[in-house]
Parts: structure tokens; C-alpha cells; sequence
């Protein structure tokens, strides 16, 4: 697993004892009046090529500039599943400018009265918030190439090329004379402190101290279950997954991939004969349940990497949704068992669930959320369906429990649940945990669609059940209904049944968990 202590968090210390230190040999001490003197000397005129050539530079490597940048390359960051790396770089935007503003409103250091009178050199010098800003922006993009495993190579040219920028925007304020050059240094001090402290913030190892992997003896190979419409970026996902695999000297990944006819069943078996011992599955809830029921009680573990919209598996089991941290948690985790909730609608094949089965209301949400809505705002494209679907009828249905006495009742809703949360706040069913090898049944009946709003208020708040709420636990369930009605497995909605048969494998999956 990922431990506490990182390169950022070392780097953190470093760097703000040295801006700490540069700021008071520069501002209390005058250690550098000398080499700042030089400053008084006139530098470039604004009517010459090369004034003009270097204005258009100081223009260009604005802090504005460079923060949007930053934001660009932070979207970025997010739809790669690099949930922390895009914190890191969305956190450093305003401590950067924050604090470069801040320490200037507190020291108070004019410019050089040899400063070019440009719109680039007005306000306080000290710190230089060209340098900040150019110091954020090439440390987290450093950053960036090292956790998604870019070549060494390609690493050190770009390592090289961003500090010949570096260097180019700090001779670009110093000839045009927009700072001292203690104010330069500082600049470039405060923006490598900020930038480590993100890094530190948002969890980012660009490299880790402390405990070391467990490296095996070679033989080992994982194989890779993928969907390919989920994953966002393939070549960024094969470097990470091949490059944590080489780490603990794991032999290179069997790579597998779904399609639209095959969620992942033949490729799972393909996997299953290569006799594998460790199963990555990237891909959603459906592909995850695919692939798990093809693994139960094999004894293979299996490390989700979420990159679905919901994930709501891997929120109830505390698998990481950033990347770089959910591969660590499939190799370095602990294996737990998880229970198989086995389903079989009318005569159809069994089917399973992982998360949550339902029939009625929530079937109807799911098939009729727009699938582009919900690429672009996620799980919340849900709460816009279902605000046209609380006048839903709800049907008659038979229950029977464990084989005891049937009870009739009419629900809007019911749903079948091996986990307690979707979303991982909103608890439907509190009681659900995914090994005590019970099914947990919710039974929503409102009289009124506004009664719907009551029952969503008690359950966010957490105050108890409304009256049109039921709940009970069992082994093996039955729903029948007068008329098909429809059902969802883990938020794929497979069609409609009069008849729900419901059972439990306990433990059956071993899932990778941190």
C-alpha cells in the first residue's frame, strides 16, 4: 500500500524552510543588496526589438496564462481517473496565486525604478509571481509524466526542457528589470513549497519512502479484464498497470478485453484457465459482477480499478477511486471475501449482483437515464430521471422469506441489496454488509408521489424509516407480481419479470481491498 511519507511531503519541509530562510536573509539581513543592486542598472527599452520581443514573453508567462494552463492540464488529470493528481493541480492554482499575493501584501518590496513601466511589472516585487506560477506548472507536470509512467527518456527531455523555460522567463524579469533577483529566487522557492504541498494534500507519491513492496520471485502474472468504452485512456492505463507489475517483479499482464457481445464472461474464463493470481477488472458495476461470477470460489482474487460512473462496489469496499491508489490496492491490499447474491427472473439463465437488485421504480431510472447526460454529469443524471418517475405505479407482489408464510404487499419499489450505500453516503440499506451472507430487502410504498420526498429526507438524514418503508433480512427471497414488472441488476436494467428468485453465496469472490 501507499505509505504516509513521499518525496511532496519531504519536499514541503525543505522548501518552506528554504523560502522561510531566502525571505529573511533577503528582507531582514540584506545578504543579497549586491547582486539586487544590479537590478538599478537599465536593462532593455521598450522601443527596441528585443524590449518588445521580451514584453511579448512576460505577456505569455503570466500567472494567469500559467494557471489556465494548469486547469487545462487538471481536466485532463480527471477524465484519466488521476483523481488525485487533478486535486494536486486544481489546489495549487489558489494557493499559488493566494500566497504569492499574500507575501507581497505583507512585504510591501517596490520594483526597481529601472523596471520597464510594462503591466507585467506593476504592484509589489517580492515574490516574483511569474516564478511561482512557472514553478507550479513544471513541477506538476514532472509530476504528471512520472505517475503515468511516461519512458525515462521522455521524462528527462521534458524534465530538461521545462527548466530551460524555467530559466528563459527568469532572465525574461530580470532584463526588462521587473524584479531583483532575490525576488526571482523567492519566487521559484514559494512556487516548488506550494506545488510539493499539493502533491502532499492530494496524496500524490511521485516517490515513496518507508516500507518496501512485496517483490516476487518472477512467477507471478496478473491479468487485465477491460472495458474499453470506460477506460479513458488506454495507453496511460497499460503504462500504469505495466509499470506496477514490473515494480514487484510480477511477470508482464495478460491483457483481456470485453466487447459488446461478451461483458466479460469469456475473456474471465480465458483468464481463468491461464490460471492467473490476480484479476484486474477495470471497467463498471456490470463488468465487475461479470467477472466475479466467473471467479467465484476459485480462490483468484480480484483487484477492482474503478472507471465506471457509479463504482458503487468499490465505494462500499473502500477501493480507492484514483488510479495510481486502486492498483495499489489490488496489489499490495488484502484479499476479503465478499457474498454472490444469485438472481433467477421467470425461467431466464441466473444472473448475479454484487451491489443492489431492484424491481420496479428503480428499473425504470435506469433504463431511461440518457446515456450522454450521464457521461457528462455521472451519477447525478439519475436524480434527473427520477424526478419524472415518482408517479409510477406501483404493483402487487407476493414476498416470501426463507420459505415461511408469503405476505402480499404494494410497493413502488423493491430492492435487494448486498451492500448498505451508493454513493458511499446515502445509506438504503444501513444493515447491508457484503460478507454476513444475508440479503437485505427495502420496500418503498408511497401513497403519494410526495411521499417520495419524505422517504429521500429521512434516508439522507438518517433519522429513520419513513412508514412506507420496510425492511427485513433472509437467506433466499421470492418476489412474484400479477403483472411483469421491471427489474435492475447493479444498475444495468435487464427486462421484466413476474417472478424474482433471490439466494446468497457467501464469500464466494475474493476482492483485493486496502
Amino acid at each position: 500500500m501507499r505509505t504516509r511519507w513521499g518525496l511532496a511531503h519531504l519536499a514541503t519541509v525543505v522548501l518552506a524552510a528554504a523560502f522561510g530562510l531566502w525571505t529573511w536573509l533577503t528582507l531582514s539581513v540584506g545578504a543579497f543588496e549586491r547582486v539586487d543592486a544590479l537590478s538599478r542598472v537599465p536593462g532593455v527599452t521598450g522601443a527596441s526589438a528585443r524590449g518588445q520581443i521580451l514584453a511579448a514573453i512576460a505577456i505569455l508567462t503570466t500567472p494567469t496564462v500559467l494557471y489556465t494552463v494548469l486547469a487545462g492540464l487538471t481536466l485532463w488529470a480527471a477524465r484519466r481517473r488521476l483523481h488525485n493528481l487533478a486535486w494536486a493541480m486544481l489546489l495549487s492554482i489558489p494557493l499559488g496565486w493566494g500566497s504569492s499575493q499574500l507575501v507581497k501584501m505583507i512585504v510591501q518590496r517596490p520594483r526597481p525604478d529601472t523596471a520597464l513601466p510594462l503591466i507585467t511589472a506593476e504592484g509589489y516585487a517580492y515574490p516574483s509571481s511569474h516564478m511561482t506560477a512557472a514553478t507550479i506548472v513544471a513541477v506538476l507536470v514532472i509530476a504528471a509524466m512520472v505517475v503515468t509512467r511516461r519512458r525515462r527518456t521522455m521524462v528527462v527531455a521534458a524534465t530538461a526542457a521545462l527548466v530551460v523555460a524555467w530559466w528563459l522567463i527568469f532572465a525574461d524579469r530580470w532584463w526588462l528589470r521587473a524584479h531583483w533577483f532575490s525576488d526571482l529566487i523567492g519566487g521559484g522557492l514559494l512556487g516548488g513549497f506550494v506545488a510539493a504541498l499539493a502533491l502532499a494534500m492530494a496524496g500524490v507519491r511521485v516517490i515513496k519512502f518507508g516500507s518496501p513492496r512485496r517483490v516476487t520471485d518472477g512467477t507471478r502474472r496478473a491479468a487485465v479484464v477491460y472495458n474499453p468504452t470506460k477506460v479513458p485512456d488506454l495507453p496511460v492505463f497499460r503504462r500504469q498497470v505495466e509499470g506496477e507489475s514490473a515494480e514487484r517483479g510480477w511477470q508482464p499482464p495478460l491483457w483481456l478485453e470485453t466487447d459488446a457481445d461478451d461483458a466479460g464472461a469469456r475473456v474471465a474464463r480465458v483468464a481463468r484457465k491461464r490460471k492467473v493470481d490476480l484479476v484486474l477488472v477495470a471497467g463498471g458495476d456490470g463488468t465487475v459482477r461479470t467477472v466475479s461470477a466467473e471467479f467465484a470460489e476459485t480462490g483468484i482474487p480480484l483487484g477492482i480499478v474503478p472507471v465506471g460512473t457509479g463504482n458503487l462496489l468499490a465505494r462500499n469496499l473502500g477501493v480507492p477511486l484514483d488510479l495510481a491508489d486502486a492498483l495499489d490496492a489490488a496489489f499490495d491490499g488484502r484479499p476479503r471475501g465478499i457474498d454472490i447474491v444469485r438472481l433467477r427472473a421467470d425461467d431466464a439463465h441466473d444472473d448475479v449482483s454484487l451491489v443492489m437488485a431492484g424491481m420496479g421504480i428503480d428499473a425504470r431510472i435506469m433504463s431511461e437515464t440518457n446515456a450522454d447526460l450521464k457521461k457528462v454529469v455521472g451519477p447525478a443524471a439519475y436524480a434527473v430521471t427520477a424526478l419524472t418517475s415518482l408517479n409510477s405505479p406501483p404493483f402487487r407482489a407476493v414476498i416470501t422469506l426463507d420459505g415461511g408464510s408469503p405476505v402480499e404487499r404494494t410497493p413502488a419499489l423493491a430492492l435487494i441489496a448486498n451492500v448498505g450505500s451508493v454513493q458511499g453516503q446515502i445509506a438504503l440499506a444501513p444493515d447491508a454488509l457484503p460478507d454476513d451472507g444475508l440479503l437485505d430487502l427495502v420496500l418503498a410504498s408511497p401513497e403519494r408521489p410526495a411521499d417520495w420526498g419524505a422517504m429521500a429526507t429521512r434516508v439522507l438524514t438518517r433519522t429513520g424509516d419513513h412508514p412506507g418503508i420496510e425492511r427485513a433480512q433472509a437467506r433466499r427471497l421470492v418476489i412474484e407480481t400479477d403483472e411483469p414488472v421491471a427489474y435492475q441488476v447493479d444498475g444495468d436494467t435487464i427486462g421484466e419479470c413476474r417472478r424474482l428468485e433471490v439466494s446468497v453465496r457467501q464469500n464466494a469472490v475474493l476482492v483485493m481491498v486496502p
